[in-house]
C-alpha cells in the first residue's frame, strides 16, 4: 500500500488524474466512509426488515426490503447509458441526483415519528414508499457515480481503493451498529428506528460534502450520433460479447441465491425469540465480515482478476447456504451470516469492477448499465419466490432451494466466464 499514490511511467493516464488523485482518494474515502455510518442505520438486510416486521406478518413484504434495495440501485442505471457517454465531466450530474439520494433518509426519520398516529396498513405502505424513493434516488446517481470514479480511479489502483474505502467505512459503521443497539434497546418504538434515520441523513449529508470536492478533469466524450434504442444497443452488446452475455447469465443465478441471505435475521429473531435490538448484532458480525472481506478481495482483484473474486466468494456462498440447513444454535447462526456476509463483500466489491472490464472506454457506461438492469429483477424473483417457500415449507426448504441455484452460479463463473482482463491482454 506505500506505493499506492505512484504511477509507473508506462502507464496512459491523463495528466490531472494523477495530479488530483490523493485529493480524490481522500475525498472519496471520506464519503464513503461517512456514507457507510449513515446506511448502517437503514441496513438492508438487518435493520430495515426487522422494522417492517413491525408493521406486518407478510414475510414476502419483509423480504421485498432487500430486493427494492437492489432493484433500485440496478434497474435505472441502463437508462442514463447513453446520455453519460456523451458527457464530458459526471460530477456535477453526480451532485445535483446526490442530493435526492439523501433526502429519502429524512423522509425515513419522519414517518417513523407519524406511525403511532397512522393506521398500520397506511404506515406500512408510507414506509415502502418512502423506501422505495430512496432505492431508486440511489439507482439514479448510481451510474453516473460509478462513471465518476471509474474516471477519477484508474483501473491500476481501483481494487485497492475499495477494498481500503470499504474496511473504513465498515468500521465506522459498526460504531453505527453499536449506536443502533443502544438506541433499538433503551428508546421506546417507534421513536428509536425515527431517531436511527435522522442519524443517517446526518452522516450521509455530511458525506455529500466531501463527494463534492471531487476534482473531475475534461475529457471530451462523444455519444454516436444516431441513437439505436436501448433494447438495440443490448442486442448489439451480447451479440458481440458472448462472454459478457455467460456473465450476466451467473449475475442472475448469483442473485437469485441472495434468497437465503435476504431472510437471516428475521429467522433468526424468530427461531431464538430474540428482542429487535438483536438486528443491531446481526449488522455487526456483516460489518466484521465485509471488512475482513474487503481487505482481501481489493488486492486479490488487482493482482488476479475479478472473475477468480467471483469463483471464490461462490464458493463461500455455497459453503454458508449448506451450513444453515444444520444450524441450531444462534452463536452458530452468526458464523454461518459472517461466512455469506463476507462471500457478499467481494461480490459487491466485483459488482464495483468486473463488469467496467468489459468493452472500450466507450461503451462502459452500456456495459455497467447492462450489468445492473438486466439483472436486478433477479432480486425481486428471490424475494417472491424466497417468502413464498417459507410460508409454504417452512426456512430449511428456502435455505435449499438457494443452496441449489448458488451451486449452478458458480459453475457458470468457474468453467464459462473468460476474464476479460485476460483476453484483452491475448488480443
Amino acid at each position: 500500500m506505500k506505493n499506492f499514490f505512484q504511477f509507473p511511467d508506462s502507464e496512459s493516464i491523463h495528466p490531472d488524474i494523477i495530479k488530483n488523485f490523493k485529493r480524490n482518494s481522500f475525498a472519496n474515502l471520506l464519503d464513503t466512509t461517512f456514507w457507510y455510518f449513515g446506511a448502517s442505520f437503514t441496513a438492508a438486510y438487518t435493520i430495515m426488515p426487522v422494522f417492517l416486521s413491525t408493521l406486518t406478518d407478510s414475510l414476502i413484504l419483509i423480504g421485498l426490503i432487500p430486493a427494492l434495495e437492489a432493484i433500485g440501485w440496478f434497474l435505472p442505471q441502463l437508462f442514463l447509458a447513453k446520455y453519460l457517454e456523451g458527457i464530458n465531466q459526471r460530477l456535477p450530474f453526480v451532485r445535483r441526483l446526490g442530493i435526492f439520494e439523501r433526502l429519502p433518509f429524512l423522509l425515513l426519520a419522519i414517518g417513523a415519528f407519524l406511525i403511532p398516529g397512522l393506521d398500520q396498513k397506511v404506515a406500512l405502505i408510507l414506509i415502502l414508499i418512502i423506501y422505495t424513493i430512496k432505492v431508486f434516488s440511489s439507482g439514479l446517481v448510481a451510474l453516473p457515480w460509478q462513471e465518476l470514479m471509474a474516471t477519477v480511479i484508474p483501473v491500476s489502483h481501483r481494487g485497492r481503493y475499495w477494498g481500503i474505502s470499504i474496511i473504513v467505512g465498515k468500521l465506522i459503521g459498526l460504531v453505527g451498529a453499536f449506536i443502533t443497539g443502544l438506541i433499538l434497546a433503551r428508546i421506546a418504538y417507534p421513536n428509536n428506528y425515527a431517531i436511527m434515520f435522522l442519524m443517517g441523513f446526518i452522516a450521509v449529508s455530511i458525506s455529500f460534502l466531501f463527494l463534492s470536492l471531487n476534482v473531475e478533469p475534461v475529457i471530451e466524450r462523444q455519444s454516436s450520433q444516431v441513437d439505436p434504442g436501448i433494447w438495440s444497443r443490448i442486442k448489439k452488446t451480447l451479440g458481440k460479447d458472448k462472454n459478457f452475455g455467460v456473465y450476466l447469465i451467473n449475475r442472475g443465478f448469483t442473485f437469485m441465491s441472495s434468497m437465503g441471505m435476504v431472510f437471516i435475521t428475521v429467522y433468526g429473531i424468530q427461531k431464538f425469540n430474540l428482542p429487535i435490538s438483536q438486528s443491531a448484532t446481526f449488522t455487526a458480525v456483516m460489518l466484521i465480515s465485509e471488512i475482513f472481506g474487503s481487505g482481501i478481495w481489493g488486492n486479490l482483484g488487482d493482482k488476479d482478476g475479478y472473475k477468480r473474486v467471483i469463483e471464490i466468494c461462490n464458493f463461500f456462498s455455497i459453503v454458508g447456504l449448506f451450513s444453515l440447513l444444520f444450524v441450531n444454535t444462534l452463536w452458530g447462526l452468526f458464523i454461518v451470516f459472517g461466512i455469506l456476509s463476507f462471500a457478499h463483500s467481494g461480490e459487491y466489491l466485483s459488482d464495483q469492477n468486473f463488469a467496467m472490464e468489459f468493452g472500450s472506454e466507450k461503451d462502459r457506461p452500456t456495459y455497467i448499465g447492462m450489468s445492473k438492469t438486466l439483472t436486478g429483477p433477479f432480486f425481486l424473483v428471490a424475494a417472491i419466490v424466497g417468502g413464498s417457500i417459507i410460508q409454504l415449507w417452512g426456512y430449511k426448504s428456502m435455505f435449499l432451494v438457494a443452496l441449489i441455484v448458488s451451486m449452478i452460479s458458480f459453475i457458470i463463473i468457474k468453467f464459462f466466464v473468460q476474464d476479460p482482463r485476460k483476453t484483452k491482454e491475448i488480443g
